[in-house]
């Protein structure tokens, strides 16, 4: 069976955008329904009409995720991707990974914060640790090996 010719493809998505049923559309141009049908998600995908074979992966998020996902941060900046990833649902109710979301906000030239680990330093906390480190810069193997490293470790909390 021929494929559909370009010209009949853009005008079969023309009729689907303005509004005509997948079975009128298909009855019109006089071929299968569930052609339509794949036209329609295949330019939902991918938002092109052309049948040129490619060797990319599918995409799991459609272009109005894709938006949902760029609007995420910019809401809250300090959310991470793991969370933006479990608050949206990519093609077929799969769960999306955040390296989908990091991707999909690097082509947004955007990007999710990680989350800080680790102490907050206050002024008086980092002063007495950069006192601490200038006290013990000099110091060589033989010197450590009798510190008792814990309690050194949280002399400043």
């Amino acid at each position: 069976m021929p494929q559909m010719s370009q010209v009949l493809r853009e005008r079969a998505v023309g009729m689907l955008t303005a509004g005509m049923s997948t079975r009128a559309v298909a009855r019109e141009l006089n071929v299968h329904f569930s052609t339509i049908s794949r036209l329609q998600r295949h330019f939902r995908e991918f938002v092109s009409t052309s049948n040129q074979p490619h060797n990319r992966r599918p995409r799991v998020t459609t272009p109005a995720q894709d938006l949902h996902i760029q609007h995420l941060p910019l809401q809250d900046p300090l959310r991470p991707a793991t969370r933006i990833a479990a608050a949206t649902i990519g093609l077929h109710n799969q769960r999306i990974s955040a390296q989908t979301v990091r991707n999909c906000l690097r082509e947004a030239h955007l990007h999710a914060h990680h989350p800080h680990r680790g102490f907050d330093l206050t002024a008086v906390r980092h002063h007495n640790q950069l006192e601490w480190a200038n006290a013990h810069i000099r110091w060589h193997l033989a010197l450590w090996r009798g510190v008792l490293f814990m309690d050194e470790f949280w002399f400043s909390l």
